[in-house]
């Protein structure tokens, strides 16, 4: 998983980098960001990480600048001391919105639920459906009815209609 930290806070940033490859060893921290303007650069010149932990006040504004100079399609964790943004953050791709200090049970609950959003869904082969709607194609004719004769009911072959 490639991580990218958008926090303006150095302190802030290394402390979440640490949480964050304490709860997933196989998380890569692919950059830490600490500005608007950088965040776009970065953005507009990388691949797409597979999760960001972005603050809501950065050095330069707010983070909410930077989706209206990039699309941005990561999901993104919100770490912030502000609770009045949370609204505003899931209109864009939050997967959760954690406040400052960072909790590392919520940190681990919020990587679970990006986990479970990006697990693989079940693929289906499509030669099991086209086989299954050739054998339906197939099928001879109705073979049998039911009727209702009183309170029974019966089948009634159709060589004997």
């Amino acid at each position: 998983m490639q991580v990218l930290i958008i926090e303006d806070e150095h302190r802030a940033a290394k402390r979440l980098q640490n949480l964050v490859q304490s709860i997933d060893s196989r998380a890569s921290i692919i950059g830490t960001i600490d500005s608007v303007e950088d965040a776009v650069q970065w953005l507009q010149s990388h691949a797409a990480p597979d999760l960001i932990f972005m603050d809501i006040q950065l050095a330069d504004g707010l983070s909410f600048d930077i989706f209206t100079q990039v699309d941005l399609q990561s999901p993104i964790i919100f770490t912030t001391a502000y609770d009045e943004y949370a609204l505003q953050a899931f209109k864009v791709n939050s997967v959760d919105y954690l406040l400052k200090p960072i909790d590392e049970e919520e940190l681990a609950q919020a990587i679970k639920k990006y986990q479970a959003l990006q697990a693989p869904r079940m693929q289906y082969d499509k030669s099991i459906f086209e086989n299954l709607l050739k054998n339906i194609r197939q099928q001879d004719a109705i073979k049998r009815f039911l009727v209702k004769s009183g309170q029974n009911f019966n089948y009634i072959q159709v060589e004997e209609i």
